[in-house]
């Protein structure tokens, strides 16, 4: 496979979209929002999540919001289950705060956001691996760099964490150099397809397949719209299973990054998260996280630096 350098990011040319036009890194995409206009943290209040969030996003210079969520009557929850094949409490809720965030997008006039559940983590580099990231779905869409947005506006939803999506090689990927992914024999996912085409010190922009687990990511201001169109339905299981959907069927314009660069951090004192495949947590005993735990496929963890002054890698 051949590459073209660019200053120090690569470009595979192999699967590249028919115009190869060089670019340069959008260092707009590495400011304290990471390029978006605002970052969301979906969240029930419990206090091991938040405290573990805002201490990553000190150390690694981000500005987070936690917007709160309101709390739902039991019989709206219940009528909200029975309108769709939503079968998990948790799944119900967690769908239920995926639409009030994507409310508050529209209701704030954000261009562009991205959400992040609350037990996310991601490396200290984050700043820099989402210039690379930018320049790289510009790429991917055939887009320019405007300088007010700098992933372009050729996608809805920006599929940043998730726990595995198969990349279909018929289709235009991106492939550049990034020292921060773990090597191929050492990633953690539901799907590991892509470390047969990702090599080591490599990571890659698509369009999504079959991405699952709405850990992470980002939407423009079109594509909360559709999204929470699609989303008050209730249809699809879990939130991120009709969001996968959605991005199946063209729906929506997908782009996933992968390897992602947003996983949860997993807590010393066992599995209490309740934030799978898109469910909300409780609020949980206040003691949780006060070991340090650790975080898949994050070599430096931000969340493990600002609690514990550690990388609390795991190979």
């Amino acid at each position: 496979m051949s590459y073209l350098e660019v200053g120090t990011a690569w470009c595979s040319l192999d699967l590249l979209l028919p115009q190869h036009q060089p670019f340069e890194r959008d260092f707009t995409a590495g400011n304290s929002t990471l390029g978006f206009k605002a970052i969301l943290a979906l969240s029930q209040g419990t206090k091991w999540r938040i405290d573990g969030m805002r201490a990553a996003a000190r150390v690694s210079g981000i500005e987070l919001q936690v917007p709160a969520q309101p709390g739902w009557p039991e019989l709206f929850i219940q009528a909200f289950k029975e309108s769709g094949p939503i079968e998990a409490h948790e799944a119900a809720v967690g769908w239920l705060g995926h639409m009030e965030v994507l409310k508050l997008v529209l209701q704030s006039r954000y261009s562009s956001a991205l959400v992040l559940e609350d037990d996310m983590d991601w490396d200290t580099e984050i700043r820099n691996q989402t210039r690379l990231i930018a320049a790289a779905v510009r790429a991917i869409t055939n887009e320019g760099d405007n300088g007010q947005a700098p992933y372009g506006s050729g996608s809805d939803v920006l599929w940043m964490g998730h726990c595995g999506d198969m990349a279909n090689i018929n289709r235009p990927m991106f492939l550049y150099k990034d020292h921060t992914t773990v090597p191929p024999d050492e990633y953690r996912g539901l799907d590991r397809h892509i470390t047969m085409i990702v090599r080591e010190g490599e990571r890659s922009v698509h369009y999504s397949e079959n991405a699952a687990c709405s850990f992470a990511y980002a939407v423009s201001a079109k594509g909360a719209e559709k999204l929470l169109h699609l989303a008050s339905f209730g249809h699809g299981g879990a939130f991120d299973l009709m969001l996968m959907g959605a991005c199946r069927a063209k729906e929506l314009r997908c782009v996933s990054v992968n390897p992602e660069v947003f996983n949860p951090y997993h807590a010393a004192d066992g599995e209490l998260s309740k934030v799978q495949v898109g469910d909300c947590g409780d609020i949980l005993d206040v003691h949780v996280g006060d070991g340090m735990g650790y975080t898949d496929n994050i070599r430096q963890s931000a969340r493990c630096l600002g609690l514990f002054n550690s990388t609390c890698y795991s190979s």
